[in-house]
């Protein structure tokens, strides 16, 4: 895959090159590596796009958390199906509050879910855990619009993020984050409309190559306890 544009929320983009352009690295790297043909996988259900074949918003962020989690992104679980687990702020009471990643104070948010979540993890989450002193700026990955309509509907992307953006405005609580807009490569454009054509056409010879799934997880976003 590949980063097809970038915000730099009150100085964000500045801060982290300057300050943690290792981190930074790792980021782009995981990015870059990952080949976005093994998460086209999922068959649509909904009515407007019934037996298309999408990419599984569940099936990228794991691959990306994974390649993450390598980089010391998060910490081993134990006892867990999960290998890894995501960086944790208790208030008491079985509250928390989780990120997909911390590292050398910078959180990290991969977010393929719906346009309130993404603003969530903003102008809300990461500015608790900064508060708290986990964090002091932070990156957010989302999917560009061209991606974002090619996965279920609901899942919302980089452009809608924008408008909040310019209507809100920045705020004394809020911290430097760098928003990473994801894409398809041209390469993975080829790869994935062959795909595509094959499961309309030979849905046989399609399985042999493609794994379908389903999600069946929690719904994406901040966890109420």
């Amino acid at each position: 895959m590949q980063v097809v544009d970038t915000y730099s929320f009150k100085g964000g983009e500045k801060f982290i090159k300057v300050k943690h352009p290792k981190e930074l690295r790792e980021v782009l790297g995981a990015i870059e590596s990952l080949d976005a043909t093994v998460c086209l996988v999922k068959e649509s259900q909904e009515k407007t796009m019934k037996g298309k074949l999408l990419f599984s918003p569940s099936t990228m962020n794991k691959l990306l958390k994974t390649t993450m989690h390598a980089k010391g992104w998060t910490e081993k679980a134990v006892g867990k199906k999960k290998a890894f687990t995501e960086p944790r702020h208790a208030f008491g009471n079985n509250r928390f509050r989780e990120m997909d990643g911390i590292k050398n104070n910078v959180g990290l948010e991969i977010q393929f879910g719906k346009y309130a979540f993404m603003g969530y993890d903003i102008f809300s989450k990461m500015v608790i855990f900064n508060k708290v002193g986990l964090i002091e700026c932070g990156i957010e990955v989302v999917p560009g619009h061209k991606l974002a309509r090619q996965m279920s509907t609901g899942v919302s992307d980089f452009e809608q993020l924008l408008v909040d953006f310019e209507f809100r405005g920045e705020s004394n609580i809020d911290i430097p984050v760098f928003v990473i807009s994801l894409g398809l490569t041209p390469e993975e454009e080829i790869k994935c409309s062959k795909l595509r054509k094959l499961f309309e056409t030979d849905r046989e010879a399609a399985l042999k190559i493609l794994k379908l799934t389903t999600y069946n997880g929690s719904p994406p976003g901040p966890k109420q306890f």
